[in-house]
């Protein structure tokens, strides 16, 4: 028998193999495709399940290996770069600019006369009003969250074999969940993705780039980074959801969008 024979004939019986297990997995395909839907429709409620889920699964399997491995082997300028990533985290790269600018709109808003100019200002200063509340709010909620759970660090967990929680405590070490870095900057993101939709999928990168980095520097486990992103995600969105009900919108239009629209 040649050897392209052999060749077609098992790639054949492979073939049958794959349409076998592909037909078993139907009631599987079946599932996902309907939990997609649900997930679709209700969005933050499933996303708050998937996040829970992998907070638990991440403290009890995964957040101690994944650590020490990073641990070990993330080091030098490799380390070096997400160190400089991470400070993209810190709230007050977005907090003080968005507060300092919507400050000033509503200073220029008083000062100018009743009128057409006077509503645009008013419009115009609850853009970074939004940033600025999106960011205050998940923050001191996150806060609020550190102090009540009180779980150690991985800095912790290298030195002393500490992987613990220790209720009401405000130090660094114990003060690991959920991360702020990651609601500070899904919460910026987030804003910033409901203001300008347009750059949705940049500003998704840099949250991602920005809560990777916390794992990465072993600064916080996986658990805290997916807890403080769903923090800041769900805070934003509902604040969005309040300011769409009362008729305030912080969508930022150009003229290139209307022109796109058309």
């Amino acid at each position: 028998m040649r050897a392209l024979d052999v060749i077609v004939r098992q790639w054949e019986k492979g073939g049958d193999r794959v349409a076998l297990v592909w037909e078993e997995l139907t009631g599987f395909r079946s599932f996902t495709a309907g939990q997609w839907e649900r997930t679709v429709r209700r969005p933050r409620t499933w996303g708050t399940i998937y996040c829970a889920l992998v907070v638990v699964i991440g403290y009890f399997l995964l957040d101690r290996p994944l650590a020490r491995f990073l641990k070990a082997r993330v080091t030098g300028e490799f380390e070096g770069f997400w160190k400089t990533v991470t400070h993209l985290g810190l709230g007050g790269v977005w907090l003080f600019p968005a507060g300092i600018l919507t400050l000033g709109l509503i200073l220029s808003m008083l000062a100018a006369p009743v009128g057409e100019k006077r509503d645009r200002l008013r419009r115009a200063a609850w853009v970074p009003g939004f940033l600025f509340l999106a960011m205050a709010a998940s923050g001191i909620a996150g806060n609020i969250i550190k102090v009540l759970v009180g779980r150690t660090r991985p800095a912790m967990l290298f030195d002393s074999n500490v992987y613990d929680f220790v209720p009401l405590t405000r130090g660094y070490l114990t003060n690991s969940f959920p991360s702020g870095h990651s609601q500070a900057i899904f919460a910026a993101m987030t804003a910033l993705a409901l203001i300008f939709p347009r750059y949705d999928l940049a500003f998704l990168t840099v949250a991602l780039l920005v809560a990777l980095s916390r794992v990465l520097t072993t600064v916080h486990f996986l658990s805290d980074v997916v807890a403080g992103a769903w923090l800041g995600v769900m805070v934003t969105l509902a604040l969005h959801s309040l300011l769409t009900r009362r008729g305030i919108d912080v969508r930022v239009r150009f003229e290139r969008d209307k022109k796109l629209a058309e």
